[in-house]
């Protein structure tokens, strides 16, 4: 006699505890920008941006600095022929410049600012939806301006769907 319960009991198990092991998030840690020659000179760094676009849910991006009216973090997303973000191939840049939180879409010209009067320490998280994503977006530029040595930590974490269960 075969117990007709027990495929019962496994089913709706898995159906409470499955929607638990849906997303997975892993977190990039960015490297430290080199030490810019001058004070306040300019210091960029291109990193590939690896995405698997079928299974992303979410994008999320996170900048912290010491913040000064002479200090600036940026990070501009966008597609690169070879290893260098082009100011053409941007479609966005986001971060902190002079007190400010800005983001720009390079598309459209339109520039959103929050005006940040705190100094110190700030951070502030940008997530960017599937809907949202471009597939073609490879490669993330950031850049670091100001004066003195800013102290500063960029990462990104990406949000997939680990599996899909259909039933029928």
């Amino acid at each position: 006699m075969t117990d007709t319960k027990m495929p019962c009991i496994v089913a709706s198990s898995f159906l409470m505890f499955a929607p638990l092991a849906l997303f997975g998030a892993a977190a990039v840690s960015l490297p430290a920008l080199p030490r810019g020659e001058l004070p306040n000179s300019e210091v960029v760094t291109n990193i590939a941006l690896d995405v698997d676009c079928v299974r992303l849910e979410s994008l999320t991006f996170q900048l912290e600095l010491n913040a000064s009216p002479s200090n600036s973090l940026s990070i501009a997303v966008g597609a690169a022929d070879g290893d260098s973000l082009t100011l053409e191939g941007t479609d966005f840049e986001w971060g902190y410049d002079c007190g400010k939180w800005f983001r720009a879409d390079t598309e459209t010209g339109n520039v959103e600012e929050w005006l940040d009067s705190r100094t110190g320490r700030v951070s502030r998280t940008l997530a960017i939806h599937k809907r949202d994503f471009k597939p073609q977006w490879n490669r993330l530029r950031i850049v670091k301006r100001g004066i003195g040595d800013i102290e500063m930590n960029a990462s990104y974490s990406k949000s997939y769907t680990k599996f899909t269960m259909r039933l029928k």
